[in-house]
């Protein structure tokens, strides 16, 4: 199932634009939506989880515009949230019941299955007695996938699901989503970089709106290859060398800078080139860090 953005804008009032033209495709796998916080991933997840109508252009499902099949397409998505609100009295069993009436899952051996089948994919089968009020941050976000999972939809839109959790949950949530997105379309939003680099082919940047790539990882990362640099400086050279050249990143040892630049040759003395990392095209791409 190929899904396309084209051309969608969001102006909340006269002149502000949260997305502004903004075009891409996405292929069946998971995909990355990356960009600092207020950049508009946030906007363009709730225009395509259908939850927010876009000022101007058009989202399509294998060629076809939403608008056409609107209920249709609904039940083809599941969604979670930045922020989940879960419901802290009941159990796990008893919120995704509550959810799968919500979806129209009212059949009772299919409810009773599809409840089931999400727990088991979600981690949470010795958890089913607990109430929500007692889940951990990472079980929330298991809970909060288990819920989006109900109905077996084709598109599963993620936004921001590991901010928050600690290493070891962030992996086996990032784990949990690489394998849905076998054999589905899931969109997954995120400013950590880390978090894509190892289950999204593809990804689009978004900087205050607009759309600064749309492609491959590798890609991404080729578009900086032979043009990254690392330099130790002196305190206080720091922003000379961002006149220069776009400062992808920027650490202190003992008080001394050690800076990693993009540009075509060396505007350093002390400079050595270095292998471009995905980390560096990002920050090379919303425009370097910030001053």
């Amino acid at each position: 199932m190929e899904l396309t953005i084209q051309h969608i804008s969001k102006c909340y009032r006269k002149g502000v634009y949260a997305l502004n033209d903004v075009s891409f495709t996405i292929p069946s796998g998971v995909y990355g939506l990356i960009g600092r916080n207020g950049a508009g991933k946030t906007t363009l997840l709730r225009i395509m989880a259908s939850v927010l109508a876009p000022t101007d252009g058009t989202l399509l499902v294998d060629g076809k515009p939403i608008t056409e099949t609107l209920s249709d397409y609904r039940k083809m998505i599941g969604y979670l949230p930045q922020n989940t609100k879960l419901m802290p009295q009941l159990n796990i069993v008893e919120f995704l019941e509550y959810m799968a009436l919500l979806k129209g899952i009212r059949d009772k051996t299919e409810m009773k299955y599809e409840v089931e089948r999400c727990i088991e994919i979600a981690g949470l089968g010795n958890e089913r007695k607990k109430r929500l009020a007692k889940y951990s941050g990472g079980m929330l976000r298991r809970a909060g996938i288990a819920q989006a999972l109900l109905g077996d939809p084709r598109i599963i839109i993620v936004d921001e699901p590991t901010t928050g959790l600690d290493p070891e949950e962030r992996l086996h949530f990032l784990n949990l989503i690489s394998s849905i997105g076998v054999e589905k379309n899931i969109i997954l939003s995120t400013h950590i970089i880390h978090d894509i680099e190892n289950i999204c082919p593809n990804v689009c940047i978004l900087n205050k709106g607009s759309m600064m790539y749309s492609g491959s990882t590798e890609g991404m990362v080729g578009s900086i290859r032979n043009m990254l640099w690392e330099t130790v400086i002196s305190p206080g050279e720091e922003a000379i060398l961002k006149e220069q050249a776009v400062v992808t990143n920027v650490t202190y040892t003992y008080g001394k800078p050690t800076v990693r630049y993009v540009s075509e040759r060396s505007v350093h003395e002390s400079s050595v080139q270095i292998p471009a990392t995905l980390e560096d095209a990002y920050i090379y791409a919303v425009g370097g860090v910030a001053r």
